[in-house]
Order: C-alpha cells, then sequence, then structure tokens
C-alpha cells in the first residue's frame, strides 16, 4: 500500500483487520467479484465503511451531501412531497432509503412536520441508526413517534419514497473491453496487495450479468466502466413495495449514452477520503467512501420493465430551482445573510458544484398526476 496519509492507530486497526477478511474469502477462491470487495468494503457489519463508528460527514468528514450544504435542499423537496400528497390521498408518509447522518431528516421534519403521519427510514447501518435516532431525540423529540425505522422494504407502501445518494454507493462490478474482448475485473490478493484480475467472458457466457454487459453502447477501443445489477434489483424491489405513490431519486449519473463513452475510458469509480478523491479504491479499505456514478437510462429502462411511470429526469439545479429555491434570497435583508445563502444556493445549483452532476427523476405508481413542480421546466430525458 502506497500510504499518503496518516492514520490513527484506531484507523490502522479497523483497515488491516477488514483487509485480512477480505483476503480469507479471497484465498478460497483465488478471486472475488468486484461487488462483493465493494460490498464487504462499505457493508461489513463490524467494519464495513457505512457501520464503523469512524466520522464520515461533512467538513471534517469524508465528502458533504446536499443537505449538509443548506437545509433550503429538504426545504424544495419538501414542497415536493406535499404536492405529491396531495394526489395519492393515502396518509401523509415519506420512506427515505438510507438517511446517512440524518441531516435530511431533521429539515423535512421541521418543513413536513404538521402534515406528516410516519416518516419512516430503512438504514442498513447500525451505527447510522444510532446516530439518526439520537439527533432526533436532541433535535425534534416531540417527532420521535412519527419516524419509525425498518429492517426491510414495507408492502403496499403508499406515500413517497425518496433516496439521495444511495444508488452510488451501491456495489457494482468492472468490466473493460481490450481488442473487442469482454472481461470482468476481480479482485485477487499478490502477498501485500489487493489487485484486479482481469477474467475473459466466454462467449458462451449468457449469465444476466453478461447479457447485461453485452448491450450496453460498443466501445471499440481499451476501455474500462461499471455496471450495476444490485441497483436494479433496488428499482424492482422499490416497485414491488409501492403500492399507489412516487419514488424521487438523487444522485450523480449520466444517461447510457455519455455513461459508456470514450471520455470516461478509465469509468467512474472512485474513492473519498477526508475530502481527498481517491482513484485507487483498492487501498484503505473500511476508511473510504466508494462510489461510482449512476447509469439512469438503466434506471428507467428497470423502472418500466417494473410496471413504474417514468415522470421525468433533469438535473438537481433545475429541480431546486423548479421548487422555489433562489426565491429563498428575495427578503432576505442582511447582507451578510445574504451571501450565506447564496453561496450555499450556489453550491447546490453551479454547474461547476452540484447543480448540474446530479441528476433527478421521478417515478410513480398508479397515479394520474404527472405535472410535478421539480419537473416543470427543462426536462433531460432526451438523455436517457
Amino acid at each position: 500500500m502506497n500510504n499518503i496519509f496518516s492514520l490513527s492507530v484506531e484507523e490502522s486497526e479497523l483497515t488491516n483487520t477488514l483487509k485480512h477478511l477480505i483476503i480469507e474469502e479471497i484465498n478460497q477462491a483465488h478471486a472475488i467479484q468486484f461487488s462483493r470487495f465493494m460490498e464487504l468494503a462499505l457493508y461489513h457489519p463490524q467494519y464495513g465503511y457505512y457501520n464503523n463508528l469512524l466520522h464520515k460527514f461533512g467538513k471534517f468528514g469524508d465528502f458533504v451531501t446536499a443537505p449538509l450544504v443548506s437545509n433550503l435542499f429538504a426545504v424544495c423537496l419538501s414542497k415536493q412531497v406535499k404536492e405529491l400528497w396531495q394526489q395519492i390521498k393515502h396518509q401523509n408518509t415519506v420512506l427515505e432509503i438510507g438517511a446517512g447522518n440524518g441531516q435530511l431528516m431533521l429539515d423535512m421534519l421541521k418543513n413536513i412536520g404538521d402534515e406528516l403521519d410516519y416518516y419512516y427510514i430503512l438504514e442498513l447501518s447500525s451505527s447510522l441508526t444510532i446516530l439518526q435516532q439520537d439527533l432526533l431525540k436532541t433535535e425534534l423529540p416531540h417527532m420521535v413517534d412519527k419516524v419509525k425505522w425498518l429492517n426491510e422494504l414495507p408492502s403496499n407502501f403508499d406515500g413517497v419514497i425518496i433516496a439521495n445518494e444511495v444508488l452510488d454507493a451501491q456495489p457494482c462490478e468492472l468490466f473493460c473491453v481490450k481488442n473487442d474482448i469482454y472481461y470482468l475485473k476481480n479482485i485477487g490478493y499478490d502477498g501485500s496487495s489487493f489487485v484486479y484480475l482481469d477474467e475473459k467472458i466466454n462467449e458462451t457466457n449468457t449469465s444476466t450479468l453478461v447479457e447485461s454487459i453485452r448491450q450496453l453502447p460498443k466501445i471499440n477501443s481499451n476501455y474500462t466502466s461499471e455496471i450495476n445489477m444490485i441497483s436494479r434489483a433496488f428499482i424492482n424491489s422499490l416497485a414491488d413495495c409501492l403500492n399507489t405513490g412516487c419514488i424521487i431519486l438523487i444522485d450523480y449519473g449520466y444517461g447510457e449514452d455519455e455513461y459508456y463513452n470514450l471520455k470516461h475510458s478509465n469509468g467512474t469509480l472512485r474513492g473519498f477520503f477526508r475530502q481527498h478523491l481517491l482513484n485507487d479504491v483498492l487501498n484503505y479499505t473500511g476508511l473510504i467512501d466508494i462510489t461510482s456514478s449512476v447509469d439512469f437510462t438503466a434506471v428507467a429502462q428497470t423502472a418500466i420493465s417494473a410496471g413504474l411511470d417514468i415522470i421525468d429526469y433533469t438535473s438537481q439545479a433545475n429541480f431546486l430551482i423548479n421548487c422555489g429555491i433562489v426565491e429563498h434570497i428575495n427578503n432576505v435583508k442582511n447582507t451578510s445573510d445574504y451571501l450565506k445563502l447564496t453561496n450555499q444556493i450556489n453550491r447546490l445549483t453551479s454547474p461547476n458544484e452540484m447543480g448540474e452532476i446530479f441528476k433527478v427523476i421521478g417515478l410513480s405508481k398508479n397515479l394520474d398526476f404527472c405535472d410535478w413542480l421539480g419537473f416543470k421546466n427543462h426536462s433531460l430525458t432526451h438523455l436517457l
């Protein structure tokens, strides 16, 4: 390992322990699929990135999400949720998938709490669940009875499902193309480090994974990229659990033609550690966030096959502007507050920040309402 960061004793012990656990699994089969490596690195029950107790979020963490930039993100999202509740006409419920440090939950409750029946959270991380529960008890103790944590998706759910930066953290597979030959990039161990082992895809292999890779846009060049079968299964699960309602997915990504393009010839896989972008995700196991961009064409195609309606697809900037984010600076008189708010809005909407990189897709089931506030202008569905 090329150590470019100085690790604490706790960090060193954690990453070494997880590394040895992964090595033991590799030794049993010579190699493991990349998705399994990513699953262990992120979600091992004790040592995985999202389950260990090391600090991850905010200025002194590894990355910053939109809810941590400004509560205006939740203010705008709340407007959309309230509009959808009027159309669903069941209980006023929200299901948030992967609530992170709980900031979005907190801000949403402040904006929709008076009209809310229940706010459900499906969180895979036990440590993050505790963090979210403690935050709720401290900040909004009067709302405790309205928030319910789930261990699995509910059945026959009526309401609005929200997933902000969830798809990008779902374990993906890596593949590469060399001289028109396809290979899966698996993970092995060379005695000192984790390494990629290319496995040629046999022409007779008709697995769902391989067939899905073959259906992607053809790249006649040396090329590496990702495909996420777990995200496709996740969309199917959301469709199965939803009775009447809507799904709002927010994440960074592209349509298929842009995703599988030579300008991304090295793929989109990367890691984040202490606000640093890492291209090598095989080091610092358990300490770094591993992520890849979302193929929103695959999301849309899977959703349609699962019986969901595609409402629209746009950038985060367009969605927030449609929901009135800019209006919040109109009545600000204090110069300091004005500059602070302007900076927050810029980070959320600027093309050089989160505005264009992040996309929003709206899905629905058993609902005729298509004129969502967040998609009233600047549709990008032609890019799917």
